[in-house]
């Protein structure tokens, strides 16, 4: 472990504390200027009765292994739920020993995470095996059932496994064992970190055939050193006894007991890595106090989770599998967001009296592992990556909360992103919003707002070409920040997430102007030609109904893009699939406006992009920009890729009307599978670095064609990412319902509201989930910044709403207080209640707040079983054979109904589809 030290200061004082290497970090401090006290990395807690018991073992003249090991070992044992423990001398001859009692040939190879403490790599070799190292995931720090599969495939047929419970975080011990083709009787864990772990509801210790802890000073148990081998196998545990003194049949402990013998035997080869008993006297005592001392851990870990969540660029690690956290560390990655490489932050940090750490230097870095250990030939990228971005906060249960609320203002303070912003700016509830024009109606309209929170959008500022609104620099309560040329530096400076344009007679070019400058900023943009006409009546509230997006989703709308999601388009070729929808127009408009080198237009209905060109341009000139082509098409699309070259792909193209799937299954699977699975080949052949699919909320635990071909398409999508040549990313999102999408809910309430018909509902209880379409865009455009290969990104939108509470407040908002309501029940393939994740998804959180990622652990969802059916699938969408396209989709989907649904009369599909997005 690589202790960051504080440099000293000037004014001594004296120490508070000694680190575990017996360095004091107190330095200091300058008599005139009073500083907060250090905050060192790590701090060694021994308790009173720890102390107390090792002077009672001092004093019985019995110091070495003997009755208090033995008690110890029993207690530890009962504390993880195992059979059996031995106590050893370290971590690392836990490993060592455990490796040795599996009796593996001579030479065996065993995988090992690239990311550990070199001591791991150490125990594999001293034990006579040779290590095979395996890649990790940047986002976890563990290896993925990927990873070790394809080292498992580099040496043949590993003898044995060592999984890491990384940081103390649970680590998917069965998964991995599978991917490796191994039983558990060969995997050995590596619980160093992770003593109060659990993976899903089962304590690490007894997951496998060994368990290693470690009781080095800085770790969950502190004594100092010393080390426990646990196992519910009662023959690996002898073995382990002897091998830890010597080989020896008995030791000294067993020879001086009652009935015993100056004679004992070696039968195998052994090493002197015992426990004492002064260390297991301090560990008994220290096992007291450990339950408490975890509640205190996860209590700093939330705190700490819960500050830096809105510092950019800093991003703690993710689990890898549902379970209990020790929380022996708290790591972030400094990513490039952040604006100040790691190395920098922790020469800051120290400079402040704050000690980090870096856990850990990958063992294929170091020279002798260089030669000792067999590295993939396609090298350890995911390692390599995550290296430079790893550190280590300060994490002990002697920690105060001033102390972590002090590192996380440093790491803030630190950011320069966040020096750039004004203090005042802090995140409030609303949408920090730009009114662009300080005139009547912009005054007007910023104190609306102001005074009526439930819009979701806070006014911060005005922009203006006036020179004396200028001059004034105030007009109401709020600045005037500049003109309208300084668009995308206002917003930039102030963190604008929205810019309204409250100037009447603005011309269409200067609008377009601030448009691109506030889209190149990632704000979304407003304009507010019926407020503007309400000006007579002094603007009341319900004249601008149409924001008021919270009343109708019970949520304030999210800005979700960030500007940093330009650096994956600037100057990049970019193609968008389905470009002439409503998502893939809008998609389009906010992707010119981060100034890619060429925008390509994909669509297979030529009056659609007809019409985006000229709302893009202006014109429609720009004949080379626009392709026209169906997705189903596979040597036009391989055609289109090798001419274009695209850099980043938005696939957007798909069929998405759920009852006339449900109708035409065959074109369903055409489209939406046979279509996706086209352009993911095409764009692993034409190094495509970003393809974004975009799914739907309906592939979770799909019932209807839509939602089972949109998941097999996210299953593509990952099956590409697996084959994916280096520096392809593979990634998909959900969307939930998008208001104002074309043919979405609120389109068709609206054409009934306004004929007078009754607006047709499906069930009174049915609930979706809704998005706008700026968090709809920005979660594409996220997603392509975030993206590290094959997740599947959905945002966080709260709570579900039911459609009729939504068409009942939509009425009330264009003054229909009392709207007919027809209830149709169900089509089939609807659910009464949607779900944004399936039941065997996990989901966990990403660098951003509001956008969480799934991944499956079904093992039908695998690649081998998509590979295997899908050439079935479409065989029977070629012989447009309606019946044997969805027994198909049932044998790749369970919980899919193969049976043909019962045909609606042709009417009902007048009634609203709240399913599109």
């Amino acid at each position: 472990m690589t202790v960051h030290r504080l440099r000293p200061r000037q004014e001594s004082v004296e120490p508070a504390w000694t680190a575990a290497n017996g360095v004091s970090f107190a330095g200091a401090r300058a008599a005139e200027k009073p500083a907060e006290p250090d905050v060192p990395f790590a701090l060694t807690s021994i308790s009173p009765q720890a102390r107390r018991a090792a002077q009672r073992v001092l004093a019985s003249g019995w110091v070495t292994t003997g009755h208090e090991t033995e008690l110890f070992e029993n207690e530890f044992a009962a504390y993880v739920s195992a059979a059996h423990a031995v106590a050893v001398s370290s971590c690392t001859a836990a490993l060592e020993l455990a490796l040795r009692a599996l009796r593996l040939p001579a030479g065996g190879t065993v995988l090992v995470p690239a990311v550990t403490f070199c001591g791991a790599a150490q125990a594999v070799l001293h034990a006579g095996l040779r290590p095979v190292l395996v890649d990790v995931d940047p986002r976890t720090a563990m290896p993925t059932p990927a990873t070790v599969a394809q080292a498992a495939r580099v040496c043949g047929c590993p003898q044995a496994m060592m999984v890491l419970h990384y940081g103390g975080a649970p680590a998917p011990v069965a998964d991995l064992a599978e991917a490796a083709r191994l039983p558990l009787t060969h995997v050995v864990e590596d619980a160093a970190h992770a003593l109060g772990t659990s993976v899903g509801d089962r304590p690490v210790g007894g997951l496998s055939r060994a368990t290693c802890f470690s009781f080095y000073a800085t770790k969950n148990l502190p004594i100092g050193e010393g080390g426990m081998v646990t196992t519910d196998d009662p023959e690996l545990a002898e073995r382990i006894r002897r091998t830890r003194l010597h080989g020896m049949s008995a030791d000294a402990w067993r020879r001086a007991l009652p009935g015993g013998s100056w004679r004992y035997t070696v039968e195998e080869a052994g090493l002197k890595a015992n426990m004492t008993d002064v260390q297991a006297a301090i560990g008994r005592a220290q096992l007291d106090r450990l339950d408490d001392w975890q509640r205190r851990r996860r209590a700093l870990a939330a705190r700490y989770e819960a500050a830096l969540a809105t510092v950019p660029g800093l991003q703690p690690l993710q689990s890898a599998t549902p379970g209990r956290h020790a929380h022996h560390l708290y790591v972030v990655r400094v990513l490039d967001e952040y604006g100040t490489g790691r190395d920098q932050l922790i020469d800051r940090l120290a400079e402040r009296g704050i000690g980090t750490s870096v856990h850990f230097i990958p063992l294929h870095h170091m020279p002798y592992l260089q030669h000792a250990a067999i590295t993939p030939p396609g090298g350890l990228p995911g390692a390599d990556a995550l290296f430079p971005q790893l550190l280590s906060l300060p994490l002990y249960p002697g920690l105060t909360e001033r102390a972590v609320d002090r590192v996380c203002a440093e790491l803030t303070r630190l950011a320069p992103a966040a020096a750039a912003h004004p203090a005042e700016t802090l995140p409030s509830a609303g949408l920090r919003t730009l009114v662009i024009g300080a005139g009547e109606a912009g005054e007007a309209l910023a104190r609306d707002l102001a005074h009526t929170p439930q819009f979701g959008l806070e006014p911060v500022g005005f922009l203006d070409d006036d020179p004396a609104k200028r001059r004034a620099g105030v007009i109401g309560d709020l600045p005037v920040l500049g003109g309208l040329d300084d668009t995308r530096t206002a917003a930039l400076t102030h963190r604008i997430e929205v810019v309204v344009v409250a100037i009447p007679g603005l011309g269409p070019e200067r609008f377009s102007q601030v448009a691109r400058a506030a889209g190149a900023a990632g704000m979304s943009v407003r304009y507010l030609p019926s407020f503007i006409a309400a000006l007579r009546r002094d603007v009341m509230g319900s004249d601008m109904r149409s924001l008021d997006v919270h009343e109708l989703i019970g949520r304030a709308e999210m800005h979700v893009v960030s500007p940093d999601a330009g650096s994956t388009i600037a100057g990049r070729r970019v193609l968008v699939t389905g470009a002439g929808g409503s998502i893939g127009s809008e998609l389009c408009h906010q992707v010119r406006a981060f100034g890619p080198s060429r925008l390509f237009l994909l669509d297979h209905d030529e009056s659609n992009l007809h019409r985006l060109q000229l709302e893009l341009y202006g014109d429609a000139l720009r004949a080379d920009d626009v392709v026209i082509s169906d997705i189903r098409d596979r040597p036009r699309i391989d055609q289109i890729f090798r001419e274009l070259r695209p850099e980043v792909v938005f696939h957007a193209a798909a069929h998405k009307h759920l009852p006339l799937l449900e109708l035409h299954p065959c074109e369903g699977v055409k489209s939406n599978v046979r279509g996706t699975e086209n352009l993911v080949r095409a764009a692993a052949a034409a190094g495509t670095a970003r393809f974004v699919l975009i799914s739907t909320d309906k592939a979770a635990d799909p019932v209807s064609v839509l939602g089972a071909t949109k998941r097999l398409a996210e299953l593509i999508v990952q099956s590409g990412q697996q084959d994916a040549p280096p520096g392809t990313v593979f990634a998909a999102v959900r969307f939930g319902n998008v208001l104002g999408s074309r043919g979405s809910l609120l389109s068709v309430v609206a054409q009934q509201i306004g004929t007078g018909s009754p607006v047709t509902v499906t069930h009174p209880e049915a609930t979706r989930f809704f998005m706008t379409v700026e968090e709809a865009v920005g979660l594409v455009l996220e997603a392509a910044r975030m993206a590290r290969g094959g997740e599947v990104f959905v945002l966080d939108m709260s709570v579900p709403v039911r459609i009729v509470d939504l068409v009942r407040k939509f009425a009330r908002s264009v003054h229909v207080p009392d709207v007919d309501i027809r209830f149709t029940g169900l089509r089939p393939g609807e659910k009464l209640n949607e779900t944004l994740f399936a039941a065997h998804e996990l989901h966990a959180r990403t660098a951003h707040p509001r956008i969480l990622a799934a991944t499956s652990t079904a093992r039908h969802e695998r690649p081998a079983a998509l590979a295997q059916n899908l050439p079935a699938l479409y065989t029977a969408t070629e012989r447009n054979d309606t019946d044997e396209t969805r027994r198909v989709l049932a044998e790749l989907l369970p919980g899919f109904p193969a049976s043909q649904p019962t045909q609606q009369p042709h009417a009902d599909m007048a009634v609203p589809y709240p399913d599109d997005f």
